[in-house]
């Protein structure tokens, strides 16, 4: 029976019940859900996949497949293979299902589906089996072994037929002669006549060729000729190549081809031929056994030959595979010969890596009928005979340390260290250059693991230790050691300082610490800092708790110069002291503007006083040019945040994670358009138009525009010419009017200065539209999409008008 075909098809099914993804529980699969012609299809591309039966059943066995499900794939495999086919269940009539949709073609698209989940996992498989070592050899395109065909003419080059020879004479006597080489294997040599050379090498044709032409060349053998054979266009010739190679047959090569090269034209040896010994027949005679291992682990090329024509290459099947994988530098199956033991193939493997485990190496041996596990040990690897199949698997080490103990806390180079023999806890604080000024000389703790695992917790007296009474306890292996600090046992002490200061913050507290070292600590004062009233707010200890409004803290007001040369600030601070720093109330920063646009002189301007006005700032940048748009003209006002609350921010962030809504949608703009009337300020400054101007403050007066836009759900949106007089309604009309999605009467204008306006009824009966003005952008919004019946709604509505009815009933009576 075909295990591998019905493991295939098992991988099927999976994909039929999930088509997203491989379901890791497979305990409710049916054998039903395939058909018979896709049960042939998985069956052949079974035979191509070359899928092991025990990685599938072990891969089925973790998912849970029943087994009643398994005997009935058995059997409709079985059937199928002697030629007895049932009518599919799945496939055999075109049923329609309770909503209508035809089952055939659902069951169609389910089949698809699965056909390519089918690859994925065949290819996924794959990919994870190891590789015949060697065999990336012949798969590697850019490893071509192509024969090199312009060296230079080998001396031991034997000429047959078709191949071109070129004969050059040079010297007193200068000559140049083609020679091609005959089908009967002769050459016609001018003044020498025609020559046999099928057979011979170059260099004893070019010694027969320099006797016959010395009488005629009389420098040849004086040396003042010279004479060069050299080969030009070779002679193709023909190879075979049989066995368990990919690609069997005759090859016809060029006549430089080696062993190598006629192995990479036929794609190698096959999946279970032989790297190992490859032979190469010559007039019915091996004449050469190539070892592949030889070139891909030394690069050793003696069995590299030259081929010659109808020469015959045959590969075996190979006889002993061992598989190894794991903690190696090269996992993969390899080919050992009969003489060659486990250690050989973990040669090959490239050895071992850093962290592998190397006391005991672990498989899987096939037997006649079962498997069964072998064990090797390290020390045996050189002498341990491998059987054909065996599975080997390297392991990491154990995550665990033979000989070290631990010491942390005061000690001056805490960390692991190796245990020696009778090591004494005194010998181990030596090893770690013994223990800080800081140390707790009171006790250590020694952290212990007994026979059981359970941690047992040993106090040791560290005053007889350092008092040199004793060496302290023996120590084991892992225990761990802490040396208490004095530091660890009370509160880190700190100090606070804030306000006008470079470097505000927290900084630890020091026994003499000054207010004068803090401010120091904190790179002194900032410039708007004065020395003046610095408090200092420091705990107290005898709070009268029972007595209504008493001091919680004790403040302390220094009075000094920006100096510090005032004995003020040596003070001597506390542990868990706030210092606070006061700003200059009389010191003000510059504040800045900027004009751009259309004024004679835009710029960044500072504010003369805080009351500045926009008015006084248009006659600094001086005043407006005859380009300026005075209606659009604009201040872009910084925000100021008035609020920082956990909550708002909470907010904000809920309505960026809703997804009904772009998170651009709620994103906070750092400044704000503020609609002026520039004109209306300039013929009244000091009114209470006239914008008292804020630190970032800008300005914006743009040229004269004489287009009105046109935007929004109209069926062409442009800009076109202003007009005076020209109504809202007249400007929509010219873009086409509204498109049906668009609202007309929700239509509103944009001026140019950022303020806007919309269509209004006075009476509640006519339409006023907003005036037009040159620069205006004339938007039509959408009409509001409406909801549905909600039935839930009515009810809760009709029952509220029946509570109401029902109490005004009651009411009444």
């Amino acid at each position: 029976m075909n295990f591998k075909g019905f493991f295939l098809l098992l991988f099927s099914v999976i994909s039929l019940n999930l088509m997203a993804q491989v379901p890791s529980d497979m305990s409710n699969v049916k054998a039903s859900q395939i058909s018979n012609a896709q049960l042939r299809e998985f069956l052949n591309r079974a035979k191509s996949s070359g899928l092991s039966q025990a990685q599938l059943e072990a891969e089925f066995t973790r998912r849970g497949l029943p087994a009643t499900e398994m005997e009935i794939l058995r059997q409709r495999i079985s059937d199928i293979e002697s030629g007895i086919e049932t009518a599919d269940e799945t496939t055999s009539v075109d049923s329609t299902g309770a909503d209508g949709t035809n089952m055939r073609a659902n069951t169609k698209r389910q089949v698809a589906k699965s056909n390519n989940r089918l690859l994925e996992i065949v290819e996924d498989i794959n990919d994870k089996k190891p590789k015949i070592f060697g065999s990336e050899l012949f798969a590697n395109a850019n490893l071509s072994f192509e024969p090199d065909l312009r060296m230079a003419t080998p001396k031991n080059y034997t000429i047959g037929p078709d191949d071109e020879l070129l004969l050059n004479i040079y010297g007193l006597n200068i000559s140049q002669q083609t020679l091609k080489v005959t089908p009967e294997g002769t050459v016609n040599v001018k003044y020498a006549g025609v020559i046999n050379v099928s057979g011979l090498t170059v260099d004893v044709l070019t010694t027969i060729l320099k006797n016959r032409l010395t009488r005629y060349y009389p420098g040849l053998s004086s040396g003042q000729t010279k004479m060069q054979l050299t080969l030009g266009n070779i002679r193709s010739i023909r190879v075979i190549l049989i066995g368990a190679i990919k690609r069997p047959g005759t090859y016809s090569l060029p006549s430089l081809v080696t062993l190598f090269n006629a192995l990479y034209a036929s794609g190698g040896p096959a999946e279970n031929g032989s790297f190992r010994n490859i032979e190469l027949i010559r007039n019915n005679q091996v004449i050469q056994t190539a070892d592949l291992y030889d070139f891909l682990v030394r690069g050793n090329q003696l069995t590299n030959v030259r081929l010659e024509d109808n020469d015959v290459i045959r590969v075996p099947f190979a006889t002993l595979l061992v598989t190894l994988t794991g903690q190696l530098n090269r996992s993969g199956i390899f080919e050992l010969k009969a003489d060659e033991n486990l250690d050989k193939a973990l040669e090959y493997a490239g050895g071992f890596k850093s962290y592998a485990f190397r006391g005991r190496l672990t498989g899987s041996r096939i037997t006649g009928y079962e498997r069964r596990i072998v064990d090797v040990s390290g020390d045996s690897l050189a002498y341990f005979k491998p059987h054909n199949g065996d599975e080997f698997v390297v392991d990491s080490v154990i995550n665990r340390f033979q000989n070290r103990v631990q010491i942390t806390g005061a000690v001056f180079k805490p960390g692991s260290y190796a245990l020696e023999n009778g090591m004494s806890l005194k010998q181990l604080i030596s090893k770690a250059y013994g223990l800080r000024e800081d140390v707790y000389n009171g006790r250590a703790i020694v952290v212990r693991k007994g026979l059981d695992l359970v941690k047992e917790y040993i106090s040791v007296d560290l005053k007889a230790i350092l008092n040199g009474r004793e060496n302290g306890l023996t120590l084991f292996r892992e225990d761990s050691i802490h040396v208490a600090s004095i530091f660890d046992l009370r509160d880190t002490a700190i100090v606070t300082i804030n306000g006008a200061v470079r470097k505000p913050g927290i900084f630890r507290f020091e026994e003499g610490l000054t207010l004068k070292s803090l401010i120091m600590k904190a790179e002194g004062f900032a410039d708007d800092a004065t020395g003046t009233g610095i408090e200092i707010s420091r705990r107290k200890r005898d709070i009268n708790v029972n007595a209504a409004g008493s001091d919680i803290v004790q403040i302390i007001k220094v009075n000094d110069t920006l100096d510090l040369s005032s004995s003020a600030a040596d003070i001597t601070l506390m542990p868990f002291d706030i210092v606070a720093v006061k700003e200059n109330p009389f010191y003000q920063p510059q504040i800045s503007v900027k004009v751009s646009g259309e004024v004679l002189s835009p710029s960044t301007y500072s504010l003369q006083s805080r009351e500045e006005r926009l008015s006084s700032l248009i006659n600094r940048a001086g005043g407006l040019l005859y380009t300026a748009n005075i209606a659009g003209a604009k201040l872009v006002r910084q925000k100021k945040d008035l609020a920082d609350s956990a909550d708002l921010k909470r907010l904000f962030r809920s309505l960026e994670n809703d997804s009904t809504k772009s998170a651009s949608a709620f994103e906070m703009k750092k400044a704000t358009d503020v609609a002026i009337d520039l004109a209306y300020i300039l013929k009244h400054p000091g009114s209470a138009d006239d914008i008292t101007l804020e630190e970032g403050d800008e300005l914006i007066v743009p040229r004269i525009n004489n287009t009105v836009s046109i935007g929004g759900e109209v069926f062409k949106p442009l800009d076109i010419m202003y007009e005076k007089g020209k109504s809202m309604d007249d400007y929509i009309s010219a873009a086409g009017g509204n498109t049906p999605s668009g609202s007309k009467k929700r239509a509103f204008v944009i001026y140019a200065n950022g303020s806007a306006a919309k269509i209004k009824k006075p009476l509640g009966i006519f339409r006023s539209y907003p005036k037009i003005t040159p620069g205006a952008s004339i938007f039509v919004p959408q009409k509001p999409k409406r909801e549905g019946f909600d039935v839930g709604k009515a009810g809760i509505f009709i029952s509220a008008i029946t509570a109401l009815i029902t109490a005004a009933t009651l009411i009444t009576r």
